[in-house]
């Protein structure tokens, strides 16, 4: 068996870490190792701890802050101790994990990245990263969208990038709504959505941030609830511009129509107690949760920017809108509300789709790569 390194120098735990628990989990035990290293911020605890109750092997590095040089040194012993064939490494923004690729003995090691969430950088930061990419074996992007874009930022990389779209465990996702009685669906209605057994709910899982376009969901919605009263929207999800929506909907006078919920643990019977998820994102490098909500067996609206229309084929699995146009999103929510045959069509075409997705074929195709470079 060789040994692999899941390598990132994240300080949060979101989207990009779920993924690499995820396709550590299948990856075949049977031809390869996959240890853990990350830092020790207090905010990777828990997933740390997931990572130990799967039966991996986790070393954290001590960091005091991120432009800290000793964790060049820490990084680079541990890494001679753990001797991988391969570190691969997740990029949660393009600069990062730089000391690792300073730190990585080339001659012993093969580097590969996953690009979760490029971007164009400038000045010091771009040549930087130049220099990095020639050290690197192969490129991964999530999105055939994320491929283009490094592809037009750092052409010389066309010979080493690919994509491998994110995936879920769809089995498992499905299993935990085979006995959801509706008794359960009407508590969560009641006690995390704060809404009426009859009210229609607009449901939306993201972090509280800027570039997931909350604002405009609002903004729709208001549009929305004019028309259709007896709707509710429920954003689930905690970030730094909490303060800031909670002051908008309250300028709206929607206090009374929308819940924020915070962050929630049954994400599969949260998605399966609404009526429609819509995800209105400014910027989304691939958008798993759109496969969720698809296994959940609810219908989506979401905005095509990104990978989300290599997820949602627009007037097939889904509808698609511009994103920063709350008109049209309100126009497009407004109209599956008041149309039952296109929401059970998305929903039905949705959770054919979402198969394409499951996680053991992430888990194959990246294990291809593996070999590949390890021939």
């Amino acid at each position: 068996m060789k040994n692999i390194v899941f390598y990132t120098d994240t300080p949060i735990y979101g989207g990009a870490e779920r993924h690499m628990l995820l396709l550590a989990k299948n990856i075949n035990p049977n031809k390869y190792t996959v240890q853990l290293v990350c830092s020790n911020y207090k905010a990777l605890d828990p997933w740390c701890k997931l990572w130990k109750e799967n039966g991996f092997k986790v070393h954290r590095i001590k960091v005091i802050h991120k432009h800290d040089p000793r964790t060049l040194l820490r990084i680079k012993k541990l890494f001679r101790e753990l001797n991988p064939a391969i570190a691969h490494l997740h990029l949660w923004n393009p600069g990062s994990c730089r000391y690792a690729f300073s730190a990585i003995d080339k001659s012993k090691t093969k580097i590969i990245v996953t690009e979760h969430d490029p971007f164009p950088l400038s000045g010091i930061k771009k040549s930087l990263k130049t220099r990095t990419l020639k050290k690197i074996d192969h490129i991964i992007t999530v999105s055939n969208a994320n491929k283009d874009l490094m592809l037009k930022l750092y052409p010389e990389v066309k010979p080493k990038i690919s994509t491998i779209h994110n995936g879920i465990n769809i089995e498992q996702f499905e299993s935990q709504l085979i006995h959801f009685p509706i008794q359960e669906r009407n508590r969560i209605k009641s006690h995390i959505f704060a809404a009426r057994p009859d009210e229609f709910i607009i449901l939306t899982i993201a972090e509280l941030h800027p570039r997931k376009g909350l604002l405009y969901l609002i903004e729709a919605f208001k549009h929305v609830h004019e028309k259709s009263p007896n709707t509710r929207l429920v954003i689930t999800g905690e970030g730094p511009q909490r303060k800031i929506l909670e002051k908008f909907i309250k300028n709206l006078k929607l206090s009374d129509n929308i819940t924020l919920t915070g962050k929630q643990s049954d994400i599969a019977k949260i998605l399966r107690s609404s009526d429609l998820f819509v995800l209105p994102s400014v910027k989304e490098a691939f958008g798993m949760v759109l496969l969720e909500a698809m296994a959940a067996q609810v219908p989506i609206v979401a905005t095509e920017v990104g990978g989300i229309p290599e997820i949602i084929q627009h007037k097939k699995t889904g509808v698609l809108v511009a994103p920063k146009d709350f008109n049209a999103l309100a126009e497009a929510i407004t109209e599956l509300i008041n149309n039952q045959a296109q929401r059970q069509k998305y929903t039905y075409m949705g959770h054919h789709h979402v198969q394409n997705f499951d996680a053991k074929k992430m888990g194959e195709k990246t294990e291809k790569i593996y070999d590949l470079l390890l021939k």
